[in-house]
């Protein structure tokens, strides 16, 4: 005879896997083009470099391999992919520093943190770090509780990982060399091999970048200062990063709302935090506190998706302070009241993705013409020359979308600037030709690409939007520079 909390396991596992997979499936199937970051992932990816002008490239190399595999499925299954491997790492972590029941509502809990459902829609580096944010404070636990050299050296490559995803990574390694320094008994582990193994392996994964950084004048640093001089100028210094925490704990009000509904609203419903959640707080809180201190002390600006990341523990934490008999008894109203949210989140997003351009009546990112886009440009390049294409420059979003729906595809040169294309240079320029394009109503990208000379032949054409047929149709200019290589048939 089943129990009842094997049926409320149960529960969660079918809720968990109907909407992984519902979210994985349904956008690719939905959208038109790909989204602003999907694109510009997947282009970098087919680079294959060990860095770009904005970021470290690990996120970049996977979500190329699984468009290539997998079409325009692929991005959005991966992204998913993501979120149930940090679950699966939030599960073993609770199992370890609470007791599966409370493990089991940490798991569900985070499905009303805002990071954990919307913007999932889009896979870019916030997501790509989740999973290796989570495993990463799992093999922590692990180490500093067995000390074994397999669990330093597992805590060393994720954290190379996690350098080689996105640099704010570092605001989780901060915390956790923190929590050594500030408990005298695991001070001693500092100066043990073990660590300083884990500390080289995580060197050694990151090294390729750091000479890419080195021989590219640490261009994703002065990218990074950009926007954060941008952010910074739009707010105050001190206001600026508590707006950051406030915005983040507005992410986690759809959970707060849940728990509400369940019942979670008596004084009873509560306690204090159970032996040994002082981990859980101090990992799951400090990035987020060290970040906006850090803004503060600095000036520089935040950004609140960067946030995404440093909430894996927010179902643990609250599960610590709950007692195992109120959230036994609340189980089944929990399951329900995540359930219906979660089917209501679900239709808004097809809506979303399926129809958004028709209700605002403008077209957006992902109903772009893109497979008419990049055969008709190619059409104009091959009226003039054998050759095929294989520079398209411009704004970056248009010329990677045109490239990623080439075949064979192309590279690109990124708003028309060398500088950020460590790919191509003026000499591949000369040598292969190119095409420079852009929404003619933008006259800025007249005088782009000044390091080509004089074009060889210029035009433009039209584009219905393949959701809004009686809109005025997107007009796009081109510009050609014809190769040097003879390519005659």
């Amino acid at each position: 005879m089943k129990t009842a909390q094997s049926i409320c396991y149960r529960g969660l596992l079918w809720l968990l896997a109907l909407q992984l997979i519902s979210w994985a499936l349904l956008p690719g199937l939905l959208v038109e083009s790909l989204p602003l970051d999907v694109v510009e992932g997947v282009y970098w990816g087919q680079e294959w470099q060990w860095g770009y002008y904005k970021h470290p490239p690990l996120p970049a190399w996977i979500l190329y391999l699984f468009e290539r595999a997998l079409g325009d499925v692929g991005p959005f299954l991966l992204s998913q992919l993501c979120i149930g491997l940090t679950l699966l790492c939030v599960w073993h972590l609770g199992c370890r520093t609470l007791d599966r029941e409370r493990a089991a509502f940490g798991v569900l809990a985070l499905l009303g943190v805002y990071f954990f459902t919307w913007p999932t829609i889009e896979f870019n580096h916030n997501v790509a770090q989740m999973p290796i944010w989570a495993a990463a404070v799992l093999f922590f636990h692990r180490a500093i509780s067995q000390d074994r050299w397999l669990n330093w050296l597992l805590l060393g490559l994720v954290s190379g990982l996690g350098l080689l995803t996105k640099y704010s990574y570092i605001m989780l390694l901060a915390p956790m060399f923190l929590w050594l320094v500030v408990h005298p008994p695991l001070r001693k582990k500092l100066l043990k091999p073990q660590l300083w193994l884990g500390v080289l392996v995580m060197g050694l994964v990151f090294l390729p970048h750091l000479l890419w950084l080195v021989a590219h004048d640490f261009l994703p640093f002065s990218y990074a200062a950009a926007r954060s001089a941008a952010a910074s100028a739009t707010e105050s210094r001190w206001l600026g990063p508590l707006k950051f925490l406030l915005v983040q704990l507005v992410d986690h009000l759809p959970l707060l709302l849940l728990l509400l509904m369940a019942g979670f609203w008596r004084r009873s419903c509560w306690q204090r935090p159970v032996e040994g959640a002082a981990f859980l707080f101090w990992i799951g809180l400090m990035p987020a506190l060290l970040t906006a201190l850090g803004a503060m002390i600095t000036g520089a600006g935040t950004r609140d998706m960067w946030g995404a990341p440093m909430w894996n523990l927010s179902g643990l934490i609250l599960a610590s302070i709950i007692p195992l008999e109120v959230l036994r008894q609340r189980w089944k109203r929990l399951l329900w009241a995540f359930a219906i949210f979660l089917l209501l989140l679900s239709v808004l997003m097809m809506l979303f993705v399926g129809f958004k351009d028709q209700v605002r009546d403008k077209p957006s990112r992902t109903g772009w013409p893109d497979q008419a886009l990049a055969n008709t440009l190619q059409q104009q390049w091959l009226q003039h020359t054998d050759c095929p294409l294989q520079l398209v420059a411009g704004d970056y979003w248009l010329a990677e979308t045109v490239v990623i729906n080439l075949s064979p595809r192309a590279s690109v040169i990124p708003d028309a600037d060398l500088a950020l294309a460590s790919w191509a240079d003026q000499a591949r320029l000369e040598q292969q030709g190119g095409v420079l394009i852009w929404e003619t109503d933008n006259s800025r990208w007249q005088s782009a690409l000044p390091e080509a000379g004089q074009w060889d032949a210029e035009g433009k054409f039209s584009l219905p939007w393949p959701r809004l047929p009686d809109r005025a149709p997107l007009s796009i200019s081109w510009r050609l520079w014809l190769p040097e290589a003879d390519c005659s048939r």
